[in-house]
Order: C-alpha cells, then sequence, then structure tokens
C-alpha cells in the first residue's frame, strides 16, 4: 500500500490585530511626518516627501536614472516596512572599487564624460566590508534583465580600458574590485543572496503603499557638490593614510608634520633642559596667593570703615 506523503501544516489565520498592523501605512513613517520630512498632500489624499539637496552627501552622480525611484523604495519602502520592492529586482549595476582617491578622482572625470547614470563616492556603510573605502557605480538600463547588464557591463569596462589600461583593469577585475551586482547590498543584507529574491513576493504590500505614495522626479545632479566632494574625498584620503592624497597637497606626508629628533641634525646643546624646582614654583604661588588675600582683608576693612563713618 503506498504511503500518503504527510500534509504540510497550515498557517493559522492572522488575528484582526495582525491583519491592520499589515495594512498599517501611517504608524512605520510617523518619525518622518513629526521630523516634517513626509507630509499628506490633502488634495490628492497621498504621502509626499520634501526633496530637497543633502549636502552632506558623499556621492557625486554624472546622472540619474529616471527609472528609479530609490529614494521611495528603498528609504521607505524598505527602512520602514521591510519589504523588497519588486522593481529593486529588476535593478543591475556595474561596481568599481577604486584603491585610492587618484583613481576615484579619475573614475568621476571617465563618468562625467560618459553620461551614463552613475555616480562616485565613499563608502561609508559598516555592512559592506568596504568601510573607509570608495565606490563607483554605473547603473543598468531598467527592466533589462541579466543579458542586457552583462552587455552593460562589457562596455564600461571597455571604455574604462581606453581611459587606464587593459593589464590595469583586468587586474582589477581579477581582484573581485570590478564586477556586476543586482540591486543593493542592503537587501543582500536582510533577504540574502540576490540570485534566491525571486522568490520572495512582497507585491501585495508594494502595491499597497504604491497607492498611497505620491510619485516624484529624482533630483539632477547638483554641480557644486563635484568640487567639494573633491575636497571631502581628499580630506578623508589624508585621514585613512591614502598617500595617493600627496600629489593633491604638494606634500610630503600626510596629516601634521612631525619633527623627529631620534636620528635628526639639531645638537643637542640646543635643547637643555630649564631646570626649575618645583617646590620653588609651589612656593612662589603660595606666596602671591597670600599677598593677593592681604590686599583684600585691607580692602574689606576700608570699605567697612567708610560705611561706618557715613552711617
Amino acid at each position: 500500500m503506498k504511503e500518503e506523503s504527510p500534509k504540510s501544516p497550515k498557517s493559522p489565520e492572522p488575528s484582526f490585530y495582525e491583519t491592520v498592523c499589515g495594512i498599517d501605512v501611517i504608524d512605520p513613517i510617523m518619525h518622518l511626518v513629526q521630523a516634517g520630512t513626509v507630509y499628506v498632500d490633502r488634495k490628492t489624499q497621498k504621502f509626499k516627501m520634501r526633496r530637497t539637496l543633502n549636502l552632506r552627501n558623499p556621492w557625486t552622480l554624472a546622472k540619474v536614472c529616471k527609472d528609479r525611484r530609490c529614494g521611495k523604495w528603498t528609504e521607505i519602502y524598505f527602512e520602514c516596512f521591510h519589504i523588497l520592492p519588486p522593481p529593486c529586482k529588476q535593478c543591475w549595476k556595474v561596481v568599481f572599487a577604486p584603491r585610492t582617491v587618484v583613481e576615484l578622482i579619475e573614475l568621476q572625470k571617465v563618468q562625467a564624460q560618459m553620461a551614463l547614470p552613475s555616480k562616485c563616492g565613499l563608502e561609508n556603510r559598516d555592512y559592506t566590508s568596504g568601510l573607509g573605502g570608495y565606490r563607483a557605480f554605473w547603473y543598468c538600463d531598467f527592466y533589462g534583465g541579466l543579458e542586457k547588464a552583462r552587455k552593460h557591463y562589457k562596455r564600461i569596462k571597455e571604455t574604462l580600458i581606453k581611459h587606464f589600461s587593459e593589464d590595469y583593469i583586468l587586474k582589477r577585475e581579477e581582484e573581485g574590485r570590478l564586477y556586476l551586482k543586482r540591486g543593493c547590498t542592503e537587501f543582500e543584507r536582510d533577504f540574502g543572496n540576490s540570485d534566491k529574491w525571486d522568490s520572495i513576493d512582497h507585491s501585495a504590500k508594494f502595491n499597497l503603499l504604491e497607492a498611497v505614495w505620491e510619485d516624484y522626479i529624482p533630483t539632477p545632479p547638483f554641480s557644486p557638490m563635484t568640487y567639494t566632494n573633491y575636497k571631502r574625498w581628499i580630506e578623508h584620503a589624508i585621514a585613512h593614510g591614502d598617500t595617493s592624497a600627496l600629489i593633491y597637497v604638494k606634500g610630503d606626508s600626510l596629516g601634521i608634520s612631525t619633527v623627529k629628533y631620534n636620528e635628526s641634525e639639531h645638537r643637542d646643546e640646543d635643547f637643555k633642559p630649564s631646570i626649575v624646582s618645583l617646590n620653588e614654583t609651589i612656593e612662589k604661588g603660595q606666596s602671591l596667593m597670600e599677598d593677593k588675600d592681604a590686599v583684600d582683608s585691607r580692602t574689606k576693612k576700608k570699605e567697612s570703615l567708610l560705611e561706618s563713618l557715613n552711617g
């Protein structure tokens, strides 16, 4: 007799409270409402973000991708509601991890010439294993899939070879510093490897959020940030011991230069100690305090005598 396969246990029906928690779109973003960055448009009855330029942003954009809504999908849907937005599964990007600030600035110039959706900047996320380093991103055509993403990777790689050299870029690729990836590292951290994302379906919550959130056009690059970030990147390089920054500061050392006396040509007799008795110093200090107390005492006596005469 053929044995029947055991039936998988049914998931318990959610309570009414759990149901309303699942469709609550207000409380998870109340901290943003209170901070004034999110509000409800009275006419459209939809949430809106107050879009301002982030002048602390360490990234310089060559061009934004108009199809992506990272500010909404990542900063709101993922950060506040912890979902993997379905469109983010269609996001592919070419990544270059420069070793030095010189490479970073050169890559920014290449991106500006290519005029493709891309950015360069500092890696300030501690969960990427690249904290304190540099990154450059080129965004592939949205909804192009892996096939078109690989073609875009090849196009970027060929351009980099022309600007630098074939040996240089192939070495970077071999080191794992030039590669093609899917989506954001934040998603990989919370939802696992990106080749498993297609089994994750958060479309119901995503569609609910899309119904109550206003769409917006990404902010175009702010040109003054390019030169401000050059300055910040060089300062970051100095702070992190990146000696390639020396070509930008016309110096022979990073940071404050220190005179090293262990093998210097300074004469010992020019730096003889000035010996002052500690007890003598303390005695002088006590004497000065006593003199001050005496003056204060005489002053008080004079004031008291004047008061009695006037009285």
